[in-house]
C-alpha cells in the first residue's frame, strides 16, 4: 500500500492514527511502570498526572477529528481540520524533550544503582582503556574539538530541518518520517526507563570536561547545553546516533543530495558521542544497531498499521 492510498483510505479507518497508537502504548507502559515503582521512586508522583493527561489528550484529539466541522472532507478540507491534522501528526516531537528528561524520575526503579561500571567494563575489555575519556584528551586540538562538537550539534537541526522540508515538499514522506522518528525515540526511551546508564559523564573527569568552556563556538554551545541540563541517564543506546541514522536513511530516500551530507555528518556524530565524553563506545555501537533496525521496523509498522486503518 502506498502513502497516498493510506491517506485516501479514511472511510474504513480507526479514529486513532498510527502515531496516536504508539504514543498511547508508550504512555500506557510508562504509567503502569511508574505505578509499579512508586514506592521505589516517589518522584514519579509528579509525572503520573502529566503522562495521564497526555494519554487522555491524544484520545480527545483523535475523537475531535471525527466530529462535524473537524473531520476530513475530501471536497473541501476545512482550516480547522488542516490545523488539527497537522498538530496530530507533529505533537510527539513537542513531547520528546519531556519524555526524555522525565525518565530520570523512574529509570532506577528496577536497578537502584547506575549500570555504568558494567558498560565501562565492556569498553575496557575491547580497548584496554576507556575511549570516552581518552579520545577527547588525546586529540584535543581546538579544530578537532570543534569538528566533533559541530557534528554532535547537527543532531538538533537535523531533527527539525528534514521533517520541515518534507512537510512543504512531500507530505506523505513527512508523515512517514515523523512516525519513524517517534517509533525509534519511544524504543530508546523504553530502554532508558529500565537501564540507568549515564555514559561517559559517569566519570567525574569526563563530566567536568563536558562542562568546561574551551575551543570554538560549537564546543561552547554543547557545553552550555550540558551545563543547563541536569538530566542523567538515557545513554544506552545512543539516541543521537539512532535518530541521526533514521534521518539519514530518510534523507537518502527522499532528498538524496542532502542524504549524502547527512551520511558524512552521522559518521562524525557517531564518533563524537564517544570523543565528546557523552557515551561509552558500546552505547554508540548499539545506537547504530538501534537506528538501522529501528528504521526498518518502524517503516514496516507504519505501513502495516496503515493497511489496518490507523491512518
Amino acid at each position: 500500500m502506498t502513502d497516498s492510498s493510506i491517506t485516501a483510505n479514511r472511510k474504513t479507518s480507526f479514529f486513532l492514527s498510527a502515531i496516536d497508537l504508539i504514543t498511547l502504548i508508550f504512555c500506557g507502559w510508562i504509567l503502569l511502570y511508574m505505578c509499579f515503582g512508586i514506592t521505589r521512586s516517589p518522584e514519579v508522583i509528579k509525572h503520573i498526572p502529566v503522562y495521564l493527561a497526555i494519554f487522555v489528550g491524544v484520545l480527545f484529539l483523535a475523537w475531535l477529528q471525527k466530529q462535524p466541522g473537524w473531520s476530513y472532507d475530501p471536497q473541501n478540507p476545512s482550516k480547522r481540520y488542516q490545523i488539527l491534522s497537522f498538530f496530530r501528526g507533529l505533537y510527539p516531537v513537542l513531547l520528546f524533550g519531556y519524555f526524555y528528561t522525565s525518565g530520570h524520575a523512574f529509570n532506577r526503579i528496577i536497578f537502584r544503582d547506575w549500570l555504568d561500571p558494567f558498560f565501562m567494563g565492556i569498553d575496557q575489555f575491547i580497548f584496554g582503556y576507556l575511549p570516552s575519556l581518552v579520545w577527547g584528551k588525546l586529540y584535543s586540538h581546538w579544530a578537532i574539538q570543534e569538528l566533533f562538537h559541530f557534528a554532535y550539534f547537527c543532531y538538533y537541526p537535523m531533527i527539525a530541518g528534514i521533517p520541515i522540508y518534507l512537510y512543504f515538499t512531500q507530505k506523505d514522506a513527512f508523515r512517514e518520517v515523523i512516525f519513524n522518528l517517534t517509533f525509534v525515540f519511544y524504543c530508546c526511551y523504553t530502554i532508558y526507563s529500565v537501564l540507568p546508564v549515564i555514559g561517559g559523564r559517569f566519570l567525574p573527569e569526563a563530566m567536568a570536561l563536558t562542562k568546561t568552556y574551551r575551543g570554538g563556538p560549537f564546543t561552547h554551545i554543547m557545553v552550555f547545553i550540558y551545563r543547563t541540563s541536569n538530566h542523567l541517564g538515557g545513554a544506552f543506546p545512543s539516541s543521537h546516533i539512532a535518530i541521526a541514522i533514521v534521518l539519514t536513511i530518510s534523507a537518502l530516500k527522499y532528498i538524496r543530495p542532502l542524504g549524502y551530507i547527512c551520511t558524512v555528518i552521522t559518521f562524525f556524530l557517531s564518533l563524537a558521542t564517544v570523543y565528546c565524553h557523552y557515551h561509552w563506545f558500546i552505547d554508540a555501537v548499539f545506537g547504530i544497531l538501534t537506528g538501522i533496525a529501528g528504521y526498518y521496523l518502524a517503516n514496516w509498522t507504519y505501513y502495516y498499521l496503515g493497511e489496518k486503518g490507523f491512518n
